[in-house]
């Protein structure tokens, strides 16, 4: 196993050890210990703080990983490469938190009315932002040089787990809501610095400032790929974070928690895409090459089958211990009055899981800049979307919104790959998965709940993946599905066998 895959394993292990560890604070510890109101008022500040940095780094992070195998020198100093890092980061920050300042008039008359608490902290979210920075390019950094688990690990274990801590701290009274607040900047600060530590430990870095090392062309350059994937990365990251921003100022900060809790939950929803991309990814990258556009429709196509068929699973699981879940949210009236927000974006992931490998497919191929377009169009129809329906729905038009900004989203690109390169991944099978999850849902919801929590969710989300994986087995949905199911029951005849 090489060394690229070896730290695939890892960093997936590690993914998935953070996500337990979100669902604990998010579901067990901030419902209990927090009001909606404060938990709104973390999760704006952070949605804030990553537009901020986004916008700050100029999309110089993904600009190190591009052209840092050009820079690299055997002396660690690496042609100055980390002067112009330094040098567009502190001139975008600057130019960003200088926008900041002088908006400040229309970002406080936008949300004085509803989210009076957000604007206490309206100057906090300029050192907040400055170490997301720097946690962005250190990591960024780490990935250059293939030192990617620890940086992951601080990102995906690390600041969770400080948070919990914290949350702990909080709910013995040892510290009030605003140095919990604070907490945040500690945290991040605190992994980036680690990291930090890695890279001197590693000896791959010379950190040092040789402003003589900076040329025009060589800047230009790197300006230029910046500018091309700050319009691409960071048009998808604010059209997915811009909703919080949206209800914060239309509605208030307590159905803001409401909904980042909903929407936290459906993020498992999407954990095996970014699992099932990262194996996926370099085989379509090697099939463009080769210019194999049928071999790259037939892996889209099982993929969008296996993707959908987990999602959807996942899905159906969650809403049907309903009951289950909103008794972990302490039954607080704003989770139960609106838990249809959950349905809205769970069903918006689910769909976007089983085209979600259209952006790897056409990031691609030969048409790249096109995906950049598609998250320019994510970005413009989230906004739009977002202020149309939470005025007229309230907080369900931000579920709403996510749901057709993400079904135009995935149609425009399922078109342009149709008639650009004829490659089409929608089938008969698509509908049945669809239609053998209403199915099992109309069967979880009908069994009779049970007193004990832990005996009815085991037992209703055992019921149901049966039914489900049965249906979708014998109706042979997924030839990689069967397989793997066939490698489990063989196992487990092999140990009754064993056994007897």
């Amino acid at each position: 196993m090489g060394i690229v895959e070896k730290q695939s394993v890892r960093n997936t292990i590690l993914s998935y050890l953070g996500v337990i560890i979100g669902y604990v604070n998010v579901v067990l510890l901030f419902p209990a210990f927090f009001t909606t109101e404060q938990f709104g008022l973390v999760q704006l500040l952070i949605s804030a703080s990553v537009i901020y940095a986004q916008l700050s780094q100029v999309g110089i992070v993904n600009a190190i990983t591009r052209f840092f195998p050009f820079f690299r020198t055997s002396d660690k100093k690496h042609n100055g490469f980390i002067t112009i890092i330094i040098s567009v980061l502190l001139s975008g920050f600057a130019l960003t938190t200088l926008l900041y300042i002088v908006f400040k008039p229309l970002i406080v008359e936008a949300y004085k009315d509803n989210s009076s608490l957000f604007l206490d902290y309206y100057y906090f979210l300029i050192p907040l932002s400055m170490v997301t920075v720097f946690f962005n390019v250190l990591e960024a950094l780490a990935r250059a040089i293939f030192r990617t688990v620890f940086s992951t690990l601080m990102r995906e274990v690390g600041i969770r787990i400080f948070t919990t801590i914290f949350i702990l701290i909080y709910s013995l009274k040892l510290i009030d809501f605003n140095t919990f607040v604070y907490s945040y900047l500690i945290s991040y600060f605190l992994c980036a610095l680690l990291i930090l530590i890695q890279l001197f430990i590693s000896k791959e870095y010379y950190f040092y400032l040789n402003f003589s090392y900076i040329k025009k062309d060589k800047l230009i350059e790197i300006l230029k790929y910046g500018g091309f994937t700050l319009l691409s990365s960071a048009s998808l990251l604010i059209g997915t974070r811009v909703d919080g921003l949206i209800l914060g100022s239309m509605i208030n900060l307590s159905i803001v928690g409401v909904y980042f809790t909903f929407l936290y939950i459906a993020t498992v929803i999407n954990v095996p895409n970014r699992s099932l991309a990262k194996i996926t990814v370099p085989i379509i990258a090697n099939l463009w090459k080769e210019k194999n556009i049928k071999e790259i429709n037939a892996i889209y196509k099982k993929t969008s089958l296996i993707l959908l068929s987990i999602g959807m699973l996942i899905y159906i699981g969650i809403v049907v211990n309903e009951k289950n879940l909103l008794y972990m949210l302490r039954n607080k009236p704003e989770f139960i009055d609106n838990f249809i927000i959950f349905y809205l974006i769970g069903l918006a992931y689910v769909f976007d899981a089983a085209f979600s490998l259209s952006s790897e497919v056409i990031s691609n191929s030969p048409n790249y800049k096109y995906d950049s377009l598609f998250n320019f169009i994510l970005l413009v129809s989230s906004v739009l979307f977002n202020i149309l329906f939470i005025s007229l729905y309230g907080s369900i038009g931000a579920a709403l919104a996510i749901l057709v900004s993400y079904t135009l989203f995935n149609t425009l690109k399922l078109i342009f790959l149709k008639r650009k390169y004829n490659i089409s991944i929608l089938s008969l099978k698509h509908l049945i998965v669809l239609i053998t999850g209403a199915f099992v849902y109309i069967i979880g919801i009908s069994i009779p709940f049970m007193i004990n929590l832990v005996v009815d969710i085991l037992i209703r989300s055992i019921i149901i993946s049966i039914i489900f994986l049965s249906i979708i087995y014998f109706l042979k949905i997924s030839e990689d599905i069967n397989s793997k199911i066939d490698q489990y029951l063989n196992l487990v005849l092999f140990f009754r066998k064993n056994v007897r």
